[in-house]
């Protein structure tokens, strides 16, 4: 059976890397009991996989993993015998169980939400000022290091929404998928805001005809009439 597990990243536990988080809710799993299920091969692992990582120092609301179970558990007994074994700063939201062949969690996310707050307090005019005049540009080009060297991309498609709070604080939903993602600190220097700054991602979604869907809302597999559809559309 395939669960799917909503948690809060906080505390200590920011500082941990991807692979420190994998070893964590790996011990925390055979603490608890779960009788895991393992890959197969000549170095079975548990299998659990992730949605889109979260870097170091950033604090994350509504973060998601799954997990395969060898035996039928209830998300409740899950939750409850999961939840006394994890360290303070994890927090379980809800388990919930996945239909078999529903879509993996980072072939389906395409958008994270972010929220920045400064230690000084901002102007909130000021801010809205500069981020209707970015959003009003055809390109926002960032420079990017990678292996391949040095480049110039262009963010702007991925830049979704820009929305300025009362008090100042600015929450971003950006491209987040397997395609390509926008960083939030790009979108920060493109606004030439300066000082220090905290960042949170308040979620993951799934952006689909117009609406936003959370993992948890989007667990079912497509349906064969829709599978027929699609092919019939990519046929013509």
């Amino acid at each position: 059976m395939r669960f799917r597990i909503k948690y809060r990243k906080g505390g200590w536990t920011v500082y941990l890397g991807h692979l420190e988080m994998l070893r964590l809710w790996q011990r925390a799993m055979r603490r608890a009991g779960l009788p895991l299920a393992y890959s197969r091969g000549f170095n079975p692992h548990p299998r659990l996989s992730f949605g889109p990582a979260l870097a170091v120092g950033i604090e994350g609301l509504a973060e998601y993993l799954d997990v395969e179970l060898a035996e039928p558990l209830s998300g409740e007994e899950i939750k409850e015998r999961l939840g006394a074994e994890l360290p303070v700063g994890l927090e379980l939201i809800l388990v919930l169980s996945v239909p078999e062949g529903a879509p993996a969690l980072t072939s389906v996310i395409n958008a994270a939400a972010y929220r920045v707050s400064w230690d000084e307090p901002k102007d909130a005019e000021t801010i809205r000022e500069r981020v209707s005049a970015l959003l009003a540009a055809p390109v926002i080009e960032v420079v990017r290091s990678s292996k391949e060297g040095t480049g110039v991309k262009d963010i702007r498609p991925g830049v979704y929404r820009l929305d300025v709070l009362e008090n100042g604080f600015l929450d971003m939903l950006l491209e987040c998928s397997a395609k390509g993602v926008v960083r939030p600190e790009e979108v920060l220097q493109a606004l030439a805001l300066e000082g220090t700054y905290r960042l949170t991602r308040t979620g993951l979604f799934i952006r689909q005809n117009g609406r936003l869907l959370t993992p948890e809302e989007f667990v079912e597999p497509p349906s064969p009439a829709r599978v027929r559809h699609r092919s019939a559309v990519t046929r013509r």
